[in-house]
């Protein structure tokens, strides 16, 4: 069966309170809903019994960003079933060396927007989500999401993911009313009965 793949972004979405949520294409408008996004996210992944691939550098990236709390989410991480940390073997050294060879190169080449670094960090995630049987990855990064779409991998951002119906529910439109008057305190109490 296959698998899909998180990168920083989302797992930042779901673990890290401090994270920056991803804004609307082409605005500075944050995606509303997105935590509630990525819930929905692994719960269809866990139902479909799919595996959801954390590639290596994705993962520093996102331990970088949290800080001295790094350890305690890497063991909620390893704890979980569902996610299995990917790291760069020599299997995914050979894969990346065809996928620079065949598609990078000259891919790269016409786009090189994006710094050598940065280049050299997304080919190696899309390389790991090859050898790993990815299908899907979840990132908001433009320029990962073109590197994956060549080689085959469809990149899903979170505004993407339609908002789950538990987080749709409405706010009731109350009218506002008068306020109630308070009893007065000091006034006698008018009950009946014997004087």
């Amino acid at each position: 069966m296959s698998a899909v793949a998180f990168d920083n972004t989302l797992l930042s979405i779901l673990l890290n309170p401090d994270g920056k949520i991803p804004c609307l294409k082409g605005t500075s408008t944050p995606v509303d809903l997105a935590k509630e996004r990525a819930e929905s996210v692994i719960a269809q992944i866990q139902k479909a019994r799919r595996k959801i691939i954390i590639p290596a550098p994705a993962c520093a990236e996102l331990l970088t960003a949290i800080g001295p709390d790094a350890q305690q989410y890497i063991n909620l991480i390893s704890r979980s079933r569902i996610f299995e940390i990917a790291s760069f073997d020599a299997r995914c050294a050979t894969e990346l060396a065809l996928l620079n060879r065949d598609i990078f190169k000259h891919q790269d080449q016409v786009n090189g927007l994006d710094t050598y670094q940065k280049r050299k960090v997304d080919r190696q995630i899309v390389a790991i989500c090859k050898v790993n049987g990815v299908t899907e990855i979840y990132t908001d990064d433009a320029g990962l999401a073109s590197r994956a779409r060549l080689c085959g991998i469809m990149p899903i951002a979170i505004e993407e993911v339609p908002v789950p119906d538990t987080a749709r529910q409405g706010k009731l439109q109350l009218e506002q009313h008068d306020e109630i008057p308070k009893a007065d305190e000091g006034a006698p109490s008018q009950e009946s009965g014997p004087g």
